[in-house]
């Protein structure tokens, strides 16, 4: 076999390996895992009434959340997620669930826009540096 070939062979599969990698982690902002933010939802609705649900806070970014509840959730819901740091700082921001992994109920937030505000307090306030 010639060096031409092998080389062909050779890009094949490094376009594989970059497609597979490509899916596996399609957020382009850097994703916090922070255990020290009370985090809640409610339904995103006019009068802003709705009942509060815990969430358990996976991972977090200037862009989304990924967060985990005992109750179900739909696709495609608007929510207001509601964050209180241990300092007391806090920050309410429109939402909208974008993913459900199957047979769990985790779910992916998609925030309505950049909070960079948000991220820039994620990271001035973190202690411990964990980048996922």
């Amino acid at each position: 076999m010639s060096d031409r070939e092998n080389k062909s062979d050779d890009d094949e599969i490094f376009s594989m390996v970059l497609a597979d990698e490509q899916t596996s982690n399609q957020r382009k902002a850097t994703r916090y895992i922070r255990d020290d933010i009370t985090i809640s939802i409610r339904k995103s609705s006019l009068l802003n009434l709705s009942k509060r649900i815990p969430v358990i806070l996976l991972d977090i970014s200037s862009k989304g959340a990924a967060v985990e509840c005992e109750k179900r959730l739909k696709i495609k819901n608007k929510v207001i997620l509601e964050m209180i740091f241990q300092d007391e700082h806090q920050f309410i921001i429109p939402a909208k669930i974008v993913h459900q992994i199957k047979d769990k109920n985790r779910y992916g937030l998609k925030f309505d826009k950049v909070n960079d505000g948000l991220g820039d307090y994620i990271l001035s306030s973190q202690n411990d540096l964990i980048f996922k």
